[in-house]
């Protein structure tokens, strides 16, 4: 089972969600959010970061390169992202870093509806 685990308070979260579920194609993908009761008794120690964590055979990804390895694994389309792996990590996570301390200005808290699609890949 792969897992990503997001920040269920952050709009720019839950857009990047609903485009994962739009376009997963992994059957081994389930996400939940860092206050669900799945994060506390699997993962206690996921709160202190503050990024999406994505777990992928058995490693755990964080900032950039948990967005690449996430989108690498949601669809053949995406494979090509792994090459961003060569761009250095400083910059890819300040640039990661940067979005996320202003993603409350980016976009305002929207709650998105959730369809069966998206029931499915979530973990309670």
């Amino acid at each position: 089972m792969h897992v990503l685990i997001y920040d269920g308070e952050c709009s720019v979260c839950s857009r990047l969600i609903r485009f994962i579920v739009r376009f997963n194609s992994n059957p081994n993908l389930r996400i939940t959010d860092l206050q669900s009761d799945w994060t506390k008794k699997n993962c206690p120690d996921c709160v202190q970061f503050d990024s999406v964590i994505f777990f992928y055979n058995e490693k755990q990804y964080l900032y950039s390169d948990a967005i690449i390895h996430l989108l690498a694994t949601i669809h053949p389309f995406f494979k090509p992202m792994l090459v961003c792996k060569m761009i250095p990590v400083k910059f890819r996570d300040g640039l990661y870093k940067f979005i996320a301390k202003r993603r409350k200005q980016i976009l305002k808290n929207q709650c998105p509806v959730m369809d069966k699609k998206m029931r499915d890949l979530f973990l309670t």
